[in-house]
This record gives C-alpha cells, structure tokens and sequence, in this order.
C-alpha cells in the first residue's frame, strides 16, 4: 500500500509521541495504576446550564432540528453570539461576522485556508499548540517558530525579525497551550503596532488570528487584553470546548472583526472553506444548544483547585516551572532529556508529554484537567523520579 509521502514524513516525525501515548504498555506492569496528564480532555462535567438546555431542546423536536444548517451557521445562534461580543467588546457585531465551525480545530483550520496562498508564512509561537505546524501545511502555508521569552511571555524583538513579505499572519494563542501563560495587553499593542508597521512596508495586509479556545479558563483574577480593541486586522476562533467541557462536541465559532479590511469577502471565503474541507455546517444540535448559553461557563474555582494543588506540590519536590494564569496545563523543565524524562514518569504509570511536541524542548507538560484523586495518587510518582536526578 502506498502513502502520502507528506503522511508518511509526520507519522516518522511523530513516532516519539506514539511511544509516549503508548507508554502504558512499556515498562509499566499491569497492576500499575496509570495517571494520564496527557490530553486535554476535561473529566469535570459540563455546567447544569448546559444539560438542562440539552434536555429542553432533546424533549422539544421540532421540523428540521436535526438537518444541515447553512454553512455559515444558524442565524439565531451567529446572532446570539454577535450580541454577546458587541456587549462585551463595543464594537458593532452582526451575525454576518460570525461562522459557526466544528471546533476550535476546523475554525483555525477554515481561517487557514481562506486566507493562505501557496508558501505564504504563518508566525507562531513557540511552545506551540502542537497542531499548528500541521493545519498550517494543511493549506499550502509555511510555519514559522519564534521563540518566546524563559518566562513564556512575548519577545518582541524576535517577532519583528520574523516578519518578511511573505508573512501572511501571526497566530496568538492566550492562555496559551501548553505553558498557561496569559499574554499582557501592552506586548500585544507591541505586536499590533509592529504588523501595522509592516503591513504599510510590505503594501499588504497581516492578519492576527487569535486562538481563544482557553478565554474562559482563567485565575487569579487574570482579565484578558480584548483584542479586538488592540488590532483591527483579527481574526477570533473560539471554542465551547473548554469553556462548556464539551470537547467532543466539536462546536466553535470564527469571528471577524467588524471593521477588517474587505470583511465581506472573507466571510464568502470562510463560508467556502466551511464547505470544501468537508465540515458543511457545524454540528446542528450544538449550534441550537450553545446559543442560549452566551457567557455560561465550568466553574473555574474547580480547575484552579486542582492546578494549586498539583503546583504547590510540585514546587515542594523541586520542580521549575511558572504556575499558569490560565489554562489548564504546567509545563516544568526537565533536569535532562525531557522525553527520557517522560518515559522515567511512565514507569511510575504516570503519561505525560515532552516538551518536545509542542517546539520547546526541556520540559514536560501536565494536563490538570483531571480528578483530584487521580492527581493526588500520582504525586508520589512525581516525587520520586525528580529525587532520583537529584542524587545523580
């Protein structure tokens, strides 16, 4: 049989992370309890809100609740959320800015291909959500890492070197995945005014897409910078995935901002890419669903519980890392190899991701979006492996 030789290259390149995800058949004994930090797949339940509008729409059929909506969304739903980011943003959303997509994952995936020509450059930031490489080839670009600073905040130097005429846009992911990290609101009116800058040398247009999947995942009383008043060239996708615990619902949404340059015709091109990279509509019953839950979220008391708990604990045992502003993931530096360091914890039953995976290697990262119990069983696993490199 043969394959894409474009597959075939990232399943090579990516045959680390399959050892990892693999790790509880390699060298953990069956009655080993595994720990999985691996995904961020959310084992605390959706909010009450969320079941009980479920319940209302699944015990009130109506004609046509379960057919394909228009591609861009349901107007009612589009109109509920541009409501929502009018109120909250000031600006004057209509439905018409809003696309309905199948996850945070098909709205970066549609924005990509609306706006990419054959070899344009995407910028990212790394450490990166470890799709975005992929998603970015998925549609003829080129990615383009730069570092951020030790601490994960924004370098501004370094963006600005990377920007050449070829650069196409740059993707802001805050909280970002995998380090927590909120970026402030002053080093994103830097990086604002450095794309207005080179947009005006180069003649053309660069696009800020923000990825927004944690926006509602945040601690400490952390506020985000509101983006859309810092750059009008954005571009918004956002998730209920995270936001509403719902992750294989596969329901986001992209939005526009309302004064972007030639807005009508990137909102034809998203509605296409909704079409031709075979989303068609967003999931139906979601869209009806979410539309009443403008502003609903899990109860983030409950994942800040669980990163202090798995951060003071860590700190005691002499892990490095910067404790998330928001999220639900740490990323610690490893004293060594980190996908050595990986493998060590998965003999403790304990899966984590190298750091390696997401463009920054040294660390690991911990999804926290777990049981309590799970992350209290686990902690004497931490433990003794960062004790074993201490006496090395």
């Amino acid at each position: 049989m043969s394959i894409s030789n474009k597959v075939k290259e990232g399943i090579a390149a990516s045959s680390w992370v399959v050892k990892i995800f693999e790790g509880h058949s390699q060298g953990i004994s069956e009655e080993k309890e595994v720990y999985d930090f691996r995904l961020g797949n959310p084992k605390i339940e959706p909010p009450a809100e969320f079941v009980e509008e479920l319940k209302k729409i699944a015990n009130n059929p109506f004609p046509g609740m379960h057919g394909y909506s228009a591609l861009a969304g349901h107007l009612q739903t589009r109109d509920a959320i541009a409501k929502t980011l009018s109120k909250e943003r000031g600006l004057p959303f209509t439905a018409h800015h809003v696309i309905m997509t199948s996850g945070g994952a098909g709205a970066l995936n549609i924005i990509l291909k609306a706006i990419l020509n054959h070899e344009d450059e995407v910028i990212v930031l790394t450490p990166l959500y470890l799709e975005y490489p992929y998603y970015i080839d998925n549609h003829g670009g080129v990615c383009c890492g730069v570092e951020t600073n030790a601490d994960f905040t924004l370098n501004i130097d370094s963006i600005a070197a990377k920007i050449t005429p070829r650069t196409k846009a740059i993707i802001i992911n805050s909280p970002n995945n995998p380090t927590g990290m909120i970026y402030s609101e002053e080093s994103l009116r830097s990086v604002a005014r450095i794309l207005g800058e080179k947009s005006r040398e180069y003649g053309k247009d660069i696009f800020l897409i923000y990825d927004a999947a944690y926006q509602d995942i945040v601690y400490d009383g952390n506020e985000l910078p509101d983006i859309f008043n810092i750059y009008p060239n954005t571009i918004f996708a956002a998730s209920y995935s995270k936001p509403l615990s719902i992750p294989g619902e596969r329901i986001g949404y992209v939005a526009v901002h309302p004064e972007i340059k030639n807005s009508r015709e990137l909102i034809e091109a998203l509605t296409f890419a909704n079409r031709v990279l075979g989303y068609l509509s967003a999931p139906v019953l979601m869209q009806h669903v979410v539309a009443n839950l403008q502003g609903v979220h899990v109860d983030r008391a409950e994942y800040q519980e669980r990163r202090d708990m798995f951060c003071n604990a860590l700190q005691d045992f002499g892990y490095s890392f910067i404790r998330p502003m928001g999220a639900y993931y740490i990323f610690p530096k490893t004293p060594g190899d980190d996908l050595i360091f990986a493998q060590e914890l998965a003999k403790e039953g304990i899966l984590v991701l190298p750091g390696k995976s997401f463009g920054r290697s040294g660390y690991i990262r911990i999804a926290f979006c777990v049981k309590k119990e799970t992350i209290k069983k686990s902690l004497l696993g931490f433990k003794r492996i960062i004790d074993r490199y201490a006496v090395r």
